[in-house]
């Protein structure tokens, strides 16, 4: 920031000939004081030479681990157990520094392009992410496509038909089809770069969903994707849960029965004496369902194989979208194989029927990035779709076409980096270093016996913790501030404020953030606390028994 504004101060200047005496010691504030009280201008001749703090000027300034907002107002020593980051000591420095040095290398010998790049991704890149994807998800090349008895005979009979039909007319254009080639396996067209798992959720809220339509969230859900529905105006509701996340028959039973609509005018009815208006059934369509399928945010729970194929299903019968957030596929250390990821489960759907593989409609948007498996910063990501029918959307949004893809140059520095076996060795270890980390959470949670419980998750950042009886979030909350440990109220991972009060009693921790000895510490505090409020809810039941 410092650099920026000095640049810019000294450019205004130049570019306004007003007089400038750029000094090894002046600061930014300085210059800017410069354009304020300056008035004389100078000779028409513009000076070209830029003004850039010397070396002393910028050590002044702290370089170091740049401090999280949600980390900057804490108290000091405070553990914080809530954010969900990785740690500094863990971000994969070295493997990103060397990768900018090869891209250096490549644009230095003209290999790298700075120009505007696709609209998917940078040439090279988007095939480069497939490859790795494949490798992290298992897929070979080899596997055969998934069609269903007599699906192939019919497309040829279909292009066979169509090429009769064009030679009567004249023609001699190839028939092509959306059903040509439906594999179960990752291609590079079904993949798109962006800044991020943020970013692509907001691009498919843009495209596939409009104001005022519905958009189905899990009760407790990554609560900053709420934000982005709210954003585009939309309705956020929610169905049951169950131990696996989103309820799937309890969505279907919803779609079939449709909503009960009780008119708002019936309470000023009542109050008047008059009859109110019957009760009438509604249908029920939502226009997305958001959820993080695997190792999910806040829970750590997996929903399983069959409830993703019967929302794909549903999603193909009722045509709403599923934005599925895969953020934590990778980051994965469960000794049992993880369900198909979404795009998957639809790309078997559509091999298994050949009519919807023909028309337009795709229900999978699966969006993830390298923001947990690499660093944060990097800002890429991935959009993966069943195929190319989908991406296509992506590809036509207006800033993408003028500007090209957005994750730019950082895309290709990521393909460096992924290119070498010591980023999927790295990748390897920071799995090893989280489980084993979430093993000291779970093994201190059950040793401290307060009564609360929790699933272990094999994957992911968080663990769901259900307070004792009579313990909510907010009660834990002045003696944990007390105590210097933060963690985050279920509360504020609730899609709506309906379900709120159903999440009053559960908290999130994160166990990627700290070390183990930290996160011992930090339970110790917080199992303390709980006994705390236990403590003083006995005392006040005695004193109002006496009373």
């Amino acid at each position: 920031v410092a650099r920026l504004t000095s640049y810019m101060s000294h450019h205004f200047l130049t570019n306004h000939n007003y007089s400038v005496q750029p000094k090894s010691s002046s600061s930014p504030s300085k210059i800017i004081n410069t354009i304020k009280s300056t008035t004389t201008p100078t000779t028409n001749k513009r000076k070209h030479s830029c003004y850039y703090p010397t070396t002393t000027t910028m050590a002044s300034a702290k370089i170091g681990p740049t401090q999280s907002p949600l980390l900057a107002n804490q108290p000091k020593d405070t553990i914080n157990l809530a954010v969900g980051h990785p740690m500094h000591s863990e971000l994969p420095n070295k493997i990103i520094s060397d990768a900018l040095k090869r891209c250096g290398s490549k644009l230095k010998h003209n290999q790298l392009d700075l120009n505007y790049i696709p609209s998917e991704g940078p040439t090279g890149a988007v095939e480069e992410l497939c490859s790795f994807l494949r490798r992290q998800y298992k897929e070979e090349e080899k596997e055969e496509e998934m069609r269903v008895t007599g699906y192939q005979a019919k497309t040829e009979q279909n292009e066979n038909d169509e090429t009769k039909m064009q030679s009567k007319a004249g023609t001699t254009t190839t028939a092509t089809s959306a059903t040509t080639a439906t594999k179960n396996v990752l291609q590079p067209e079904d993949l798109f770069f962006t800044s991020g798992v943020s970013h692509g959720i907001e691009m498919a809220t843009s495209i596939l969903a409009k104001p005022n339509d519905i958009v189905v969230c899990e009760k407790a859900t990554y609560f900053l994707a709420t934000k982005i529905f709210e954003d585009h105006d939309m309705e956020i509701t929610t169905v049951k849960s169950n131990e696996f996340g989103l309820d799937v028959n309890a969505l279907k039973i919803r779609l079939e029965e449709g909503d009960t609509f009780i008119n708002p005018i019936n309470s000023i009815l009542e109050n008047v004496g008059a009859t109110p208006r019957k009760k009438r059934k509604v249908l029920f369509r939502p226009k997305l369902v958001y959820i993080v399928p695997t190792h999910s945010n806040p829970q750590g729970v997996t929903m399983p194989q069959k409830a993703r194929e019967e929302l794909v299903r549903l999603a193909h019968e009722y045509k709403f979208h599923i934005i599925a957030d895969e953020v934590y596929h990778i980051l994965s250390w469960s000794k049992e194989p993880l369900p198909d990821r979404f795009c998957k489960v639809e790309r078997k759907y559509l091999a298994k029927n050949p009519e919807e593989a023909n028309g337009d409609f795709r229900a999978v948007v699966s969006v993830s990035s390298f923001t947990k498996i690499l660093a944060p910063a990097l800002r890429v990501g991935w959009i993966e779709t069943a195929d190319s029918v989908m991406r296509g959307k992506f590809s036509k949004r207006g800033y993408i076409i003028s500007g090209g893809n957005s994750a730019g140059f950082s895309a290709n520095v990521v393909c460096e980096a992924i290119k070498q076996t010591e980023t999927e060795a790295f990748m390897n270890d920071l799995k090893g270093s989280y489980a084993s980390r979430c093993a000291v959470l779970c093994n201190k949670l059950e040793r401290e016996g307060c009564g609360w419980e929790f699933e272990k998750p094999s994957g992911g950042y968080f663990v769901w913790i259900k307070l004792p009886e009579g313990v909510t979030s907010k009660s834990l909350e002045p003696y944990a501030q007390h105590l210097k440990v933060a963690y985050l109220a279920g509360e504020r991972c609730s899609a709506n404020d309906a379900c709120k009060e159903d999440l009053e009693r559960y908290i999130r921790l994160c166990f990627a953030h700290l070390s183990a000895s930290e996160i011992q510490e930090g339970v110790s505090k917080l199992s303390e606390a709980v006994l705390r409020v236990m403590s003083f809810q006995d005392v006040e039941s005695k004193r109002l028994g006496e009373d």
